[in-house]
C-alpha cells in the first residue's frame, strides 16, 4: 500500500512541475506555402511582435477559384527531439460538414480549431467560401492558454501543421513554430 501511494504522489509532483513550468508560448516562426498558386496564394503570412510580452499571427489566403465547396484539413502537433517528431495522432476534418454541425468536440485539436475560427478568422460560417481567407491577429496568449491548460504540454519546441484540401488536392500547408517555456 505504501509503494502505490509513494508512486501516486511522485507522479502528481511530476505533472504538478510539467504544468507550472509551461506556462508560456511563444512564437517563433510561421511558414505558409500555397502548393498550388493557380488556386490560392498568400498576400501576406507573418508573425508582429509588439512588445517582448505579446505576439501575434496575420495571414491572408487569396483564393482564385471560388466558391469552395469541397474543403478538408489534416490537423498536427509536432515536437522537436533531434528533428520534429509527430505527438498527436493527425487529426483529419471535414471542413464544411464541421463548420455545419461543430461536432466531435471532444477532440482537443478540434475544439482549438473551432475556437481560433470563431474568434480570429471569417471562416466561422459554412460552405460555400466565396471570399479570401484571413487570419487576423491570432495571438500567443490564447494558443498558450490551450496548451498549457487544456493539452498540457510539457517545455519545448513544438510545431503546429496543417495541410489543407480543396477536393481532396492538396493546396496550402501552413506550419507555426512555437517554444514553450
Amino acid at each position: 500500500m505504501y509503494f502505490k501511494a509513494e508512486k501516486f504522489f511522485v507522479l502528481v509532483i511530476f505533472f504538478g512541475n510539467i504544468m507550472e513550468n509551461a506556462s508560456k508560448l511563444e512564437f517563433t516562426n510561421i511558414k505558409c506555402h500555397a502548393t498550388d498558386p493557380a488556386f490560392l496564394n498568400f498576400e501576406y503570412c507573418f508573425i508582429k511582435s509588439v512588445n517582448r510580452s505579446y505576439k501575434y499571427i496575420s495571414l491572408k489566403a487569396n483564393i482564385y477559384k471560388v466558391p469552395i465547396t469541397n474543403a478538408s484539413a489534416k490537423l498536427q502537433i509536432s515536437r522537436r527531439f533531434w528533428s520534429y517528431m509527430p505527438i498527436t495522432i493527425a487529426a483529419s476534418i471535414d471542413v464544411c460538414k464541421f463548420m455545419a454541425s461543430k461536432k466531435n468536440l471532444a477532440n482537443p485539436m478540434l475544439r482549438l480549431f473551432e475556437e481560433i475560427t470563431t474568434s480570429y478568422t471569417n471562416t466561422n460560417h459554412k460552405c460555400p467560401y466565396d471570399h479570401d481567407l484571413v487570419i487576423d491577429r491570432l495571438p500567443s496568449q490564447f494558443l498558450s492558454e490551450h496548451f498549457t491548460n487544456i493539452l498540457p504540454l510539457p517545455p519545448g519546441d513544438y510545431s503546429f501543421n496543417s495541410i489543407w484540401y480543396s477536393k481532396n488536392i492538396e493546396r496550402a500547408t501552413i506550419c507555426i513554430y512555437s517554444t514553450i517555456s
